[in-house]
């Protein structure tokens, strides 16, 4: 209604300015024509200068009411004669070029009085506007009656109307808002007209029944979803075959509506199938069909659906034909005979491991396609229960094959390396007699093989300890021997013991020992194994520049740093280092030697101290080894 007032409003506020313009630009015209029709009058009165004459011309005007003020001008501009109704005083116009003008309410006009081609003065009229204000009251009035009127009308009919639109319009307003405030899909508007509302009413009601059904399919989705969750976390757990299978044909009832379920594992071989699991038998049924073993050859549906590696669902609509029903003696097992059923393999990484079977035995009811969809998705969950448990044993299998051939390699590696060491001593002590002169004198020439041979003999003894190492790590028979030692004598020792390396590549060795480093227990022998490692890795690797050793104490703990100006190792690299065996693989590296056993057996020393070694590198800029060890290592720090 408001609408359509403001409509009508401005409909009529166009019409009334428009005319009220038109009108009075038609007094303006009116007024002209006068103007000039009184100078045409005045002209011999002006000519013969007869004020008496203009003045009675100007008194014509009294016929026009409207008229407020007129005068007549000389050719000079002197004021000839002048008229004003009612005795008021004239509104007096310098005279000038013809004119129009409003001014104060009034409509004044301005026109030269012409004689013979020469102006001889000028005519003014002025002329109130009380006629067009009387018909813009008149406007004023009939359009605030119209308005009036029209609300009244409109307001009658709004009345009348909502009985048929609007309130079957709020009804169903009200409807939507239960809907929205309950979530309860099985609200219904009620019709109350066969109109369009009533047809808005059936679309309305319409989507209702379309939102409940999906809203009903997505509340069973959801269940089934957790469902599906439940089992997918239940698998995890360390359960047996059998009760992880239980759980699957659990959830299985709880989402799917079929009477009975049963599972089937197919024995290595392939050639029969042997039943694991079932669910929805009575106790009497599960003792037939319990440890039943059926030969895939006399299983009838069961081994077709095997063999293709596809479903098969058979109904009372569409019987199971004789050729795929079970051979007698197993076509007599009672807990397996049935009309309704579906028979899925059970593939689990690209290989059929099972098969799922379900049936309506009681209710008789079809196998929908849906069900289908769902039982899929809990054959799955068997076949990977069933091929997981196949997985385990394997590799508890392997595993066990993998132990006795580990300790096999471990006692053969300390065998090895002690039937090696022996002759290896014996080489280098005898080597180290004729260096002594002790068989008498040794040529320069025979002194420098000689003194190769020990220096290779010596590198070849470091990697059998290494080896010998390892193999007692695996073993789990390495021991430290907990004593008090200077952490101090122990570099100066290793610092004694690579000062040849360091001479030989012209390498800087800068050492940094904190004045009150305190006395240490553990290991000597051990940590200076650590030391040399480290030390003697970062000689091998830096052609040129200077290795730093850093040895200070806080916390209870020795910090030693081990930096070096090297080629560096990559990020990749580090992840590794501290395996056994592992290299850092750059050409570099590949020409230094080495067992890559040193820094996992430095790992392992550390770490049976109670102790953290790490790395850190850039490429190109070398690298620093950083070790915390307890100053005092417990004896329960070494197991």
């Amino acid at each position: 209604m408001v609408t359509s007032s403001v409509t009508l409003l401005l409909a009529g506020a166009a019409y009334v300015t428009y005319d009220l313009i038109t009108f009075r630009q038609a007094m303006s015209r009116d007024l002209t024509i006068l103007a000039d029709i009184i100078g045409n009058n005045s002209t011999a009165a002006l000519a013969f200068d007869d004020q008496q004459a203009g003045s009675a011309t100007l008194a014509s005007l009294r016929a026009q009411e409207h008229i407020a003020s007129a005068c007549l001008y000389g050719k000079e501009g002197r004021l000839f004669a002048a008229y004003s109704p009612g005795g008021r005083p004239p509104r007096p116009l310098p005279p000038g070029d013809a004119c129009r003008r409003s001014d104060r309410g009034h409509l004044a006009v301005s026109r030269p009085i012409v004689f013979d081609g020469e102006p001889i003065g000028t005519i003014y009229i002025s002329s109130d506007l009380g006629e067009f204000y009387g018909r813009l009251r008149r406007y004023a009035s009939i359009g605030v009656l119209v308005i009036l009127a029209s609300s009244l009308v409109g307001w009658v009919l709004s009345v009348q109307l909502q009985r048929v639109i609007s309130r079957p319009i709020l009804h169903l307003v009200q409807a939507a808002k239960a809907v929205s405030d309950r979530t309860d899909y099985s609200v219904r508007a009620v019709k109350q007209s066969g109109d369009e509302v009533g047809l808005l009413v059936d679309g309305f009601n319409e989507m209702l029944a379309q939102i409940e059904k999906r809203d009903a399919a997505l509340t069973r989705m959801s269940n089934n979803l957790n469902q599906l969750y439940r089992l997918s976390t239940t698998m995890q757990e360390p359960l047996s075959l059998r009760d992880q299978l239980t759980r699957v044909l659990e959830a299985a009832r709880q989402v799917v509506a079929v009477d009975r379920f049963y599972i089937w594992a197919v024995l290595p071989g392939e050639t029969r199938l042997a039943a694991l699991a079932g669910a929805g038998f009575s106790e009497e049924e599960w003792k037939d069909f319990d440890r039943v073993e059926i030969p895939l050859v006399e299983a009838g549906a069961m081994g077709k659906a095997y063999g293709d590696g596809a479903p098969l669902v058979f109904t009372e609509a569409t019987p199971l034909p004789s050729e795929l029903r079970l051979r007698p003696p197993y076509s007599e097992i009672r807990a397996i005979r049935t009309k309704s059923f579906i028979v899925l393999p059970m593939i689990a990484r690209g290989r059929r491991v099972g098969l799922f079977t379900a049936d309506n035995k009681w209710s008789r009811q079809p196998i929908l396609p849906q069900t289908v969809d769902l039982l899929q998705i809990f054959a799955s969950h068997a076949a990977v229960a069933v091929e997981n448990a196949r997985l385990f044993r394997e590799i508890e299998e392997k595993g066990h094959q993998l132990e006795v051939a580990s300790k096999h390699k471990s006692q053969f590696l300390a065998n090895m390396s002690h039937e090696l060491r022996t002759p290896l001593n014996a080489i280098l002590g005898y080597t180290e007699l004729i260096l002594d002169n002790i068989y008498g004198e040794v040529s320069a020439k025979i002194r420098d093989v000689l003194e190769r041979v020990q220096k290779s003999g010596r590198h070849l003894l470091g990697l059998i300890n290494d080896v010998l190492d390892l193999s007692k790590i695996e073993a789990g028979q390495l021991t430290v021997s907990l004593n008090d030692y200077s952490f101090k004598e122990v570099v100066n020792a290793v610092v004694t013991a690579v000062e040849p390396l360091v001479a030989e590549k012209k390498l800087r060795l800068s050492v940094s020992l904190a004045q009150d480093l305190p006395v240490g227990r553990g290991d000597e022998r051990r940590i200076m194994q650590v030391l040399l490692n480290l030390v003697g890795n970062a000689i091998k690797f830096t052609d040129a520049g200077e290795i730093t050793v850093r040895v200070t104490s806080a916390n209870g703990a020795f910090l030693v740093s081990v930096a070096d100006t090297g080629p560096g190792i990559s990020e990749a690299d580090q992840q590794k280092i501290f395996e056994e065996f592992h290299q850092v693989d750059s050409s570099a590296t590949r020409t230094k030697g080495g067992t890559g056993l040193g820094l996992a057996i430095a790992k392992r020393i550390i770490e049976m101290h109670g102790g953290r070694i790490k790395v850190e590198s850039t490429p190109g800029k070398g690298s620093t080894f950083s070790v915390m060890l307890p100053t005092r290592v417990a004896v329960s720090e070494t197991s």
